[in-house]
């Protein structure tokens, strides 16, 4: 009954921890991070996955709060984590954290910008192979992924949702929807060379089959024979 009660209570724990939100939570210094947003894109919001994170430019009109969410699992979510939060009104002035409130509140994360119409620019976290992007704006949306990395090969590259156009640019993947709206964009990419090493792989698996294969059926003819020269039955 011990072992049941701790079970019961791992799985709730889990359950509530998705529930109740339990992200990271930026920090001032977060917040404040240096960093380098390109404001003049051809989509409505823009993201560009470099190294281990993404960078966010999102045009908002008439709203003065986005909030923006990571799936935790069990049907919860997460406030997705921010840093270096940036706003551009529409005359081209750009001001930092300390004119934009960022919170966490029912399992989000809440930004209250300095005005309801302009362009707000984040970083988040991705994986070094994955990014899922939690987004709460409407139009269209760009994602360009980091240089020598597709998602064409099924085992190892997938793009969510779909009805996107593709193309290349500078070896730059670039996905394109003409509209969306607070979708989540889930890519795995991979690194071309990483399909030649694949393709290597399964090469010399086969070779090692085949070779294999060869091998033991002449063990076996090699034992018939040995059979026969000594006058034993032998099937045929």
């Amino acid at each position: 009954m011990t072992k049941l009660k701790l079970a019961v209570a791992v799985v709730l724990l889990a359950v509530t921890a998705g529930c109740l939100g339990g992200g990271p939570t930026p920090s001032d210094d977060d917040l404040q991070e240096d960093a380098t947003y390109d404001w003049d894109t051809d989509a409505d919001v823009t993201v560009v996955v470099e190294g281990e994170e993404y960078k966010t430019v999102a045009t908002v009109e008439d709203t003065g709060k986005v909030r923006l969410a990571r799936s935790s699992g069990f049907g919860g979510r997460n406030p997705l984590f921010i840093s270096a939060v940036q706003f551009r009104y529409p005359n081209g002035t750009v001001v930092g954290a300390d004119a934009i409130d960022v919170s966490s509140k029912d399992q989000r994360t809440v930004v209250e910008l300095p005005a309801d119409n302009g362009t707000l620019a984040y970083t988040s976290n991705a994986g070094s192979r994955s990014a899922t992007i939690p987004l709460d704006f409407e139009g269209s949306h760009e994602v360009v992924l980091p240089a020598a990395m597709r998602v064409s090969f099924p085992l190892f590259g997938s793009v969510d949702p779909g009805g996107y156009e593709k193309t290349v640019e500078d070896n730059r993947v670039h996905l394109r929807w003409d509209s969306l709206s607070n979708a989540t964009i889930e890519v795995d990419f991979y690194l071309e060379r990483d399909l030649y090493l694949f393709g290597g792989i399964i090469g010399v698996l086969a070779v090692a089959a085949l070779a294999g294969v060869a091998y033991y059926r002449l063990r076996i003819r090699r034992l018939e024979q040995e059979r026969e020269q000594a006058g034993l039955d032998v099937e045929k």
